[in-house]
Formats: structure tokens, C-alpha cells, sequence
């Protein structure tokens, strides 16, 4: 379209086009109520499609401008991007894929192509709470993780027990965050969890630099399962799209109170995409030194991407692939004390204490684990387990996609997806806190019956490698008649995946160091799984009006597992025994030395188990208020005026799934299944204000949690609570002054709420307690990013970030703070930290090139807190500073 020039009339030979039936215009005025047209004569009774929603635009008169402004006018195109609307991209895909591109950037359902996103551009017309963060919003933010994005998204909880959020930490609607294994995460529609169908967790997310942008969507049956709180999408930069060669560089450091100095952190990144003709290319490179939050840490990655892209006339055709070396000294021992037997003791055993006790008092000098953390250890895990400086996590998720789509016409389109995902995660740890490079001798563990014996100072592998393989396919067929005038937009579509998991724990020789590649050592658990899942759905979009779009649908779940034990051990303290002098039925061993004696069964098992889940669904958009605007003259008869809607209610029911870890059973496994509703609000309809308001409501039964102990060979040990609802309200907003103020500068804020009220209505302990009205754990009740900003015209950007996560506990129990001796469970106490960033876009002039640089920090008080209480107490990472540069060629 060619805008007609500011002061003057549109030109004579302006080009209107066309989105769908529905006239794309340039002018937005107020009118007076107009006269009703005659009925126009339709030679083809063909439904119209809902009117495009935009964010509301204000009525712009076209007067000349004074000859010297007293500020920068706010143009007609002024456009400020927010989680709910962005500027709708050049279209860069096959010539018939333009309409479906164009009707599902607007739609009121998720798109079937999911390298476009798993929710419509813009966010104005969809049925399902919906949010995005975009690669401009990503840029200016400069975040060290991709979990650092998250934070701005209402509903999200985002707790790291590492400095870059690799191992997951993403919880949705008052779910666990620990590992993400409640939520589905996706990386281009492909599912990153480990293994969705066995073990939900996430160990691995894509870098920032490579994301287009970020996706979070709640109450979906097409992304499923795992469907009960809601699903993350990391969109990858795809092959189709502006050339353009970046590279950055950013260096800082991370302080670590109480371990004597700071440590180094750096990243950097380059990736090039380039277009020509028909086909498409996108190579990406991202590298991370970062230090962790305890002094011991150090988490390191290499990370590559690339996708080749390939398009005609009526198809594109999509391959891409990723891979991740993470090689990271870090481990999931924390700091906690001895633990406390209860009931009576052997006077053997009393001894065995008192030297235990004895032994902390030499290492701590406060009463409880929390007063030890607070004054004395702080970041230094060296301070009380130097051992922990071998201990090693080593990953390498590797991916790969193919993704065909086919336009047969501009309201029929096909999308095929293939996809492979091997995550290979090995982990070595000292065991018992000890020091294997102390070891005074060179003892084996060994098995007497059914007993493990394990000498002082060795070190155990815990080995695992998580593999699938799907496909699936998806149609849509939309603008087709449904009943009684009434039209839709009909989608569906199946999938199959075949999943395996190999799990295996094993214990070194005494002063041992086992390092990334050792497998020899006597192994004390050893598990093989499988399961073979085939998904359906189907879901169309129902005009019921030009204002009120209905969704039903409906997603059918088959699963098939087996299951082979080949070892396994006790929980730990059933059977387990410390000795000082190891010393079995009068026999010595380890020349009298310490060492640790548990139980484990070598026989093998096998399990099969097969399940069916039907999961309906039911969702809404209803556009309440809206603009008037003028139609265009295209060589048809007059058309009414039509509404585009900026304020939208939006809500419905699905049910949902939520797979468990079903590492070590029991099998089959209690799978979580909740009935989830939700209703929201969202609008652009005043000037300068953006907000989205949503109140939720779930109801989940078997809902899974982490029990407070582990196995003897280090496996954590899950349970289930047989009842819990969440309710709750998500609240996002966002004030831009510069359309009231039409200045240089945009003073804005911005800032998301979330509220969730996660109780137990059935439950009890393992000893009969009953645990009803207890808060669910690893849920903090409320939540909050507050955002104050300056953006500029003129090329730079700062702003300042206050955030709360609250409270919460890490059992079902409600251990209060201080609770446990051991300080594994009890309250986690609420936090604010600040952070800020600020980035200056230096004139193209300058160096013939786009380049920002940009500073950014996080906890910048240098908050000490407590960020979790995973096998003991683990600190928030320490305030990080970095600094960069980015260059855009």
C-alpha cells in the first residue's frame, strides 16, 4: 500500500490490498453512524472470515505540519510491540501459503505449522491465555538465560539452581518448576522434555541468541500431553527470512559472598542467514564460560544450529538440527546436616552420632543448617565439600526436524513433521561428601548377597540416555461450511512416537576420579524402558458470530510401556548403615576403614502397562469492544463498516495429562489428570495501555511430588498426593506515555502479577497424617516482574527490574523454616532482587554496520537467599554483570 503523504491526499494511484475478503485500510477515522446499505448480490455464497484485530490505532487528521515541530510527531504506524501484539512480518514463504499465513496470523486457534509459532501472531483474537516475547524485546532486555526471558511472562515461575537455567526451572500456574517435568517444552513444536512419555524432565534449553522468539500458551489439547499447566515454544531463527550476519560478545562477573572472590562469566555468538531464489539458509553458533552459584561450579557450553529451508509455489520444506556440548563441574548436593534417626537407638549407634555431631561442629559453627548457611557458608561449597569440586554433569542433546507444508489452496493446507531427539546425560558425583582425591587406599566396592559394601572415598556415575523418534500429521481445512449458515476453520491431525530410556547408577573404586566416558565400576541400579505412544486430535474454530468465535475439541492418548529392572535399590535409610570400622559378621574389610553397607534387589523385573486418555476441550473468543472502520472501494457493491476488536474475552475447560517420572515405579505409574478451566481479558483499547488478565481454576488428581528422601544409590524417591486444586489470577500490563506525549523519549512501565493458591483437598503421609489444606510444594503463592524503562528515538534503551518470587515449601509436610535438622525440607522465605539493563545503538554511519552495545546486571544488591532446597540448601545466583557488544550486518 502507498501512504499518502502527511499533509496531503492519498495519491490517485494508491494500491489497496487485500487481507482474505476483509480490505486492508490506511485511514482510520471516526464516522458518523452510517446508512445500511441495499444487500448486496452475492454470486458465491462464501462465509466472511472474523475482521482482522490490530491494536487499536487513534484517529489521525491529516493537517499540515508545522514548519518547525516542537517535537517528533507520533506518525499513523507508531507501533509499540508488548507479550500481546507484534507487527505482523514480511511474509517470506511459498505464493499460495500467503492467505493461510495471513488468516492464521489472526486466528482464534493455534496454527498447524509450529515453525510459525504455537499461537497466532497476534495474540488479540485467540481463544487460550496467550503471551510471546519477540526477538526485538529479547535484544533489549540482554538476558545471561534463555529462563531470563520467561520472567516478564505472567503465570511463569522461574526458580534456577544454575547460573544459565539449563536444567530446567520453568513452572506454569503453580506447578513445580524443579526441572520443568510439569509443563511441556518445546523447541519448534518438537518436545525438548527429555522423554515426554517416561521422564518429563528438561536438562537443556536452546541459547537466547539463536531464539526468534519465545511462546507460552495455557489451556491447549493440540500441544499435549503434559497439558494441565500450560506449554513453552522456543522459536528457532528460521532459514526464510532477512539476510543478515550477526555476531556479539558479552564478558562480566558473577560474586560469590563467602568464597574470597568473584568469578568469570562470558558468552558469545555469530549466525548468518541468507536467501536466494528459492531456498534458505540459517548457520548458528553460541558459546558460555558462566560461573554458578556455588564457588564450585562452572558451567560451560558449545552450541550449534543450522536449517536449510527449500520453497515452490505450493510447498516449503524445512530441515534443521541442533546440538549442545554441555560439559559443567556441577551437581545436586547441596548444603544440608547429618539427619537425625528416629526412635530408639543401640548404644553403638548413640556413638555414631555424638562423632557425627562432633565431626559438624569442626566443619560449622552455627546450631541449624539455615544459620550456617546465612553466616558462615554463603556461596562456598568448598568451605564444607571440597570433594564436590570432581563432581561433573556432562550433556549432549542433539536434534533434528523436517518439516514439509503443502498449500493446496489458500483454505487448505497439509503440515508434515519427522523428528529425531537423542540426550545423552551423564553425571559424576562424590558420594557421602567425602573427598576421593583423600582416599587413603584403592578398595573396590563389592556385593556380599544382597548387600553393597562401599569404602570412604569413592565417587558414584549416575548414567543416563534418553532417545525418541515421531512423526506427525496435520491438516486444516478452513472458511468450510459447518450448519445453519455457520462456517469453520477445522483442524486435525495424528502422531506417533517410540521412546526409550536407559538408566544406570554405579559406584568407582576408592580414590577413583570418574570423569565424563566412565561406565566400570559395580553397578546398584539398572532400568530399560520403552513406550510407544499414538496421539489424535481434532479442533475447529466455530463463527458463531462476527464477534464470538467457540472451540471445541477433543485429543485422544494411547500409551504402551515396558518396563526391565535388572537392579534396583532401597530407599534410602531402609537398610542403609554408616561404620566407622567396617566390620560385617566379625569379618573386616577396607583395613577397618569407614564405609557405607545398603541393600538392593539383583533380580530382574519387567513390567508392561498400557493406558488411553480422551482429553475434550472447549474454549472461546468473544470480541467485546472495538473500532469502526471505513470499508474500500474493490469493484463490489458497498459493505457496512466492520469492527476491528481490540478489547477480547477469552476462557474455556480442557483436560488435561500431566506424565510422571517413572524412573524407578512404582509401575505403572499414577498419571496426573485435571480438569483445567480459565476466563481473561485482554485489550489494546485504550491509548498507550496493553493489558491481559486471566483467573484459572484446576482440579488434578495422583498430582506427583518429590518425597524428602532418595535411594541409597542416589535416586530421588516420587509420590503422590491423591487430590489438589490451584486457583489463582495472572495479571499483565504495560503503559507507554509517548502516544499521550508524542516526546522523543517513551517513559513506559511494565510489569506481570501472578497469584496461585495450590492446597491439597485429599491427601495423606505414609503414616496415616492427613496432609488436607497444606499448600502444595514448590509452589510460591505469588509472583512479580516490575518493569520502569526509558526508549528512546535516538538509539538507546535502559530500565529497571524488581522481582519477587514468595515463599513456598519443598514438602508436602509444610516443614516450617527450620524445621529439619537435616535442612533438606522447610519453608523457602520469600525474595525481591533488582536488576537492570541499559543498550545504546550506535549510528550506521559510524561503522557501516548496526551495533548496539549494551550492559545488563542481576541481583544487584548482591541478594544472599535461598533459591531451593534440593538434597540441601542452594543459593540464588550472586549479583552478574555483563557487558557486550552486538554487531548486524
Amino acid at each position: 500500500m502507498t501512504a499518502p503523504a502527511v499533509g496531503g491526499e492519498p495519491p490517485a494511484d494508491a494500491t489497496l490490498e487485500l487481507e482474505g475478503d476483509v480490505p486492508a485500510v490506511e485511514i482510520i477515522q471516526s464516522q458518523p453512524e452510517p446508512e445500511q446499505p441495499p444487500e448486496p448480490v452475492q454470486a458465491e455464497a462464501r462465509p466472511e472470515p472474523r475482521p482482522v484485530s490490530v491494536p487499536a490505532p487513534q484517529p489521525v487528521a491529516y493537517e499540515p505540519p508545522s514548519a518547525q515541530p516542537a517535537f517528533e510527531p507520533i506518525e499513523p504506524e507508531e507501533f509499540f510491540p508488548t507479550l500481546i501484539t507484534q507487527q505482523q512480518p514480511e511474509y517470506y514463504g511459498p505464493a499460495a501459503g500467503e492467505a493461510n499465513f495471513e488468516r492464521t496470523w489472526n486466528g482464534a486457534e493455534s496454527p498447524i505449522n509450529p515453525n510459525n509459532g504455537i499461537a497466532p501472531g497476534n495474540l488479540q483474537n485467540f481463544s487460550e491465555a496467550g503471551s510471546r516475547v519477540t526477538r526485538q524485546q529479547i535484544n533489549e532486555q540482554d538476558p545471561l538465560s534463555t529462563n531470563d526471558i520467561l520472567q516478564r511472562v505472567p503465570g511463569l515461575t522461574i526458580v534456577n539452581d544454575d547460573g544459565i537455567g539449563n536444567q530446567g526451572g520453568i513452572g506454569i500456574r503453580g506447578s513445580n518448576p524443579r526441572r520443568s517435568r510439569k509443563i511441556l517444552v518445546m523447541e519448534d513444536g518438537q518436545s525438548i522434555n527429555m522423554s515426554l512419555y517416561i521422564d518429563p524432565s528438561v536438562h537443556y534449553v536452546p541459547p537466547p541468541d539463536r531464539i526468534e522468539a519465545v511462546e507460552v500458551i495455557k489451556g491447549s489439547i493440540i500441544y499435549a500431553p503434559n497439558n494441565n499447566f500450560g506449554a513453552v515454544n522456543f522459536r528457532n531463527l528460521q532459514p526464510f527470512g532477512p539476510d543478515e550476519f550477526v555476531m556479539s560478545g558479552e564478558g562480566g562477573a558473577v560474586a560469590l559472598n563467602g568464597a574470597g572472590g568473584d568469578g568469570g562469566a562470558g558468552k558469545w555468538h555469530v549466525h548468518n542467514r541468507k536467501t536466494w531464489e528459492n531456498w534458505g539458509t540459517v548457520v548458528s553458533y553460541t558459546g558460555a564460560d558462566v560461573q554458578g552459584t556455588w564457588d564450585t561450579e562452572r558451567l560451560t557450553y558449545n552450541d550449534f544450529y543450522a536449517a536449510v529451508g527449500w520453497k515452490d509455489t505450493n510447498a516449503d520444506f524445512v530441515f534443521s538440527g541442533s546440538y549442545m556440548r554441555q560439559r559443567d563441574k556441577y551437581d545436586e548436593a547441596n548444603l544440608e546436616f547429618e539427619e537425625e534417626e528416629d526412635g530408639e537407638e543401640e548404644e553403638g549407634d548413640l556413638e555414631e552420632d555424638e562423632e557425627l555431631e562432633e565431626e559438624e561442629a569442626t566443619v560449622f559453627r552455627s546450631d541449624t543448617v539455615e544459620q550456617a548457611f546465612f553466616r558462615e557458608i554463603k556461596h562456598c561449597k568448598s568451605c564444607f565439600n571440597p570433594g564436590s569440586r570432581f563432581s561433573t554433569y556432562n550433556a549432549d542433546p542433539f536434534r533434528l526436524q523436517g518439516t514439509l507444508n503443502y498449500y493446496f489452496d489458500e483454505d487448505t493446507s497439509s503440515n508434515t513433521r519427522v523428528y529425531y531427539y537423542h540426550h545423552r546425560r551423564d553425571r559424576y558425583q562424590n558420594f557421602e561428601g567425602a573427598d576421593p582425591s583423600q582416599a587413603e587406599g584403592n578398595f573396590a566396592p563389592f556385593l556380599l548377597g544382597d548387600d553393597v559394601i562401599i569404602p570412604e572415598g569413592v565417587m558414584l556415575g549416575r548414567l543416563r540416555t534418553y532417545q525418541h523418534v515421531g512423526g506427525e500429521q496435520r491438516f486444516e481445512l478452513a472458511n468450510r461450511e459447518l450448519i445453519a449458515g455457520l462456517n469453520q476453520d477445522f483442524q486435525f491431525g495424528a502422531r506417533y512416537e517410540h521412546h526409550t530410556f536407559a538408566n544406570r547408577n554405579f559406584f568407582g573404586r576408592q580414590g577413583e576420579i570418574l570423569e565424563d566416558g566412565d561406565d566400570r565400576g559395580l553397578t546398584v541400579f539398572d532400568s530399560e524402558h520403552e513406550a510407544d505412544a499414538v496421539s489424535a486430535y481434532a479442533q475447529t474454530v466455530i463463527k458463531a458470530t462476527p464477534a464470538i468465535d467457540i472451540v471445541p475439541g477433543i485429543r485422544f492418548e494411547h500409551i504402551s510401556s515396558k518396563v526391565r529392572q535388572l537392579s534396583s535399590s532401597e530407599e534410602e535409610g531402609e537398610g542403609e548403615r554408616e561404620l566407622e570400622e567396617c566390620e560385617i559378621d566379625g569379618q573386616d574389610f577396607f583395613n577397618e576403614g569407614e564405609c557405607v553397607v545398603f541393600e538392593i534387589n539383583p533380580n530382574d523385573q519387567n513390567f508392561n502397562y498400557d493406558k488411553t486418555y480422551w482429553l475434550p476441550g472447549i474454549s472461546f473468543s468473544w470480541g467485546l469492544f472495538g473500532k469502526q472502520v471505513a470499508p474500500v472501494y474493490d469493484g463490489k457493491s458497498l459493505q457496512d463498516y466492520e469492527t476491528v476488536y481490540h478489547t477480547t474475552m477469552y476462557g474455556g475447560y480442557n483436560r488435561g495429562v500431566t506424565i510422571p517420572v517413572q524412573r524407578e515405579g512404582p509401575f505403572p505409574p499414577k498419571d496426573e489428570l485435571g480438569d483445567n478451566f480459565q476466563l481473561g481479558v485482554r485489550s489494546t483499547g485504550v491509548k498507550g495501555v496493553t493489558f491481559d488478565m486471566a483467573g484459572f481454576f484446576k482440579s488434578i488428581e495422583n498430582y506427583q511430588v518429590r518425597g524428602s528422601s532418595t535411594t541409597t544409590s542416589g535416586l530421588n524417591v516420587y509420590t503422590n498426593i491423591d487430590q489438589v486444586e490451584i486457583s489463582g489470577v495472572e495479571m499483565y500490563g504495560r503503559l507507554d506515555s509517548r502516544p499521550f506525549t508524542g516526546w522523543n523519549l517513551n517513559p513506559y512501565f511494565e510489569g506481570t502479577f501472578t497469584y496461585s493458591n495450590g492446597v491439597v483437598t485429599e491427601g495423606v503421609l505414609p503414616g496415616g497424617e492427613s496432609i488436607v489444606g497444606n499448600r502444595i510444594p514448590f509452589a510460591p503463592r505469588e509472583v512479580a516482574y516490575l518493569t520502569t524503562g526509558i526508549e528512546s528515538t535516538a538509539g538507546w534503551n535502559a530500565s529497571v527490574s524488581f522481582v519477587y518470587r514468595g515463599e513456598f515449601y519443598t514438602d508436602e509436610e509444610n516443614t516450617p523454616f527450620g524445621g529439619d535438622p537435616s535442612g533438606e525440607d522447610g519453608l523457602v522465605p520469600s525474595v525481591w532482587l533488582l536488576n537492570a539493563r541499559a543498550n545504546y545503538t550506535i549510528p550506521t554511519d559510524v561503522f557501516g554496520s548496526e551495533m548496539v552495545v549494551f550492559v545488563s546486571g542481576e541481583n544487584l544488591t548482591d541478594k544472599l537467599y535461598i533459591t531451593d532446597r534440593e538434597d540441601g540448601i542452594k543459593p540464588g545466583l550472586g549479583r552478574s554483570v555483563m557487558a557486550g557488544a552486538r554487531v548486524k550486518w
